[in-house]
């Protein structure tokens, strides 16, 4: 593959050298992008086994940068981000995938603004391949209050970010990557692109952030406090943009997330108390929660102000009836 006037892709593996690790190198030389490196940080330290100097014709390079102990999330990854040598580049754990067309589809997407982010949706497999869901969709920053906009493996960063000082945060042990997602919001803007290629295998690993028995609410929760209590002048001034919260709301809404759709969309009628499609969308999701006397409540001010809409009194009927067969 030639690799004139493309620019280089710094596939960075953060390995505790899993057997799942052989497939994720696989996955990332399969790539078809012509111009990239591979880069393994041994985060078990001297127990991880030694790697080959290329794969399927890619450079491999494995870096141990303490080869006694053991790294953390956050560590292993910024000594992945010191050794990168490519203009973009994407995160993949051991444990995931990318599909073939990954980098080159991210690329390939417009990015109007200059933003320096770009990424596509995640499939979501469990422990017996069985396809759960999607990760990821169309929004904006507002999201990064609840979850991460994307997945690591799922998502390319202009290596300008790091440039500028952006870094994974040590303090913290999990949701480092949302964090540092949220660091680069702070940047730039994301471009979303509408094509899966990537897959989180989710209940492997041991963070407590995926599925299954890699799932840990409690642990979880306390990561999101934490981000928001770090980045609450960002959050403030994102959350302040009624268009922006009302967007989210409405995409959280779409895709079955009724806690992130209700603050959202709280949120929205705070800002907007007579904005009919607000009271609309709040309403629904409320009904959609078991709220029943809030979605009554929202969708008559909705009607009381577009009498005339057969949706809006189609919606507020639906109410009343799951209101009285409670």
């Amino acid at each position: 593959m030639s690799t004139a006037g493309a620019p280089l892709v710094s596939i960075l593996i953060r390995s505790m050298d899993r057997p799942t690790l052989a497939r994720a190198l696989h996955s990332a030389a399969a790539q078809t992008w012509p111009h990239l490196e591979i880069i393994v940080v041994g985060a078990c330290g001297a127990a991880h086994r030694r790697l080959p100097g290329n794969i399927e014709g890619r450079p491999l390079r494995m870096v141990l940068a303490d080869p006694a102990r053991r790294l953390a999330r956050a560590e292993a990854a910024n000594v992945a981000l010191e050794e990168a040598s490519g203009d973009w580049l994407n995160f993949l754990d051991d444990d995931d995938e990318l599909l073939p067309q990954h980098v080159a589809e991210m690329l390939a997407a417009a990015r109007p603004s200059g933003e320096r982010v770009v990424y596509g949706r995640t499939r979501v497999l469990d422990a017996a391949g069985r396809q759960l869901g999607l990760i990821s969709h169309a929004g904006n920053h507002v999201q990064l209050y609840f979850h991460s906009r994307s997945t690591t493996c799922g998502t390319l960063v202009h290596r300008a970010l790091v440039d500028e000082g952006a870094r994974f945060d040590a303090e913290f042990d999990v949701h480092e990557d949302h964090d540092f997602f949220v660091n680069c919001a702070t940047r730039t803007q994301f471009v979303f692109v509408d094509s899966v290629t990537s897959t989180w295998h989710a209940q492997a690993g041991e963070s407590g952030c995926g599925f299954g028995a890699n799932d840990d609410p409690a642990q979880r929760a306390q990561a999101v406090a934490k981000i928001r209590d770090k980045w609450e002048g960002a959050f403030d001034q994102w959350l302040r943009d009624a268009d922006a919260v009302l967007f989210a709301g409405q995409q959280y809404l779409k895709g079955g997330d009724l806690p992130a759709a209700l603050g959202c969309l709280e949120q929205a009628l705070s800002l907007r108390p007579a904005d009919v499609n607000a009271l609309n969308l709040c309403g629904m999701a409320n009904l959609q929660a078991g709220k029943f006397d809030r979605a009554e409540q929202l969708l008559s001010a909705a009607v009381q102000r577009l009498p005339q809409h057969a949706g809006l009194r189609e919606n507020l009927e639906l109410a009343r009836r799951r209101r009285a067969a409670r």
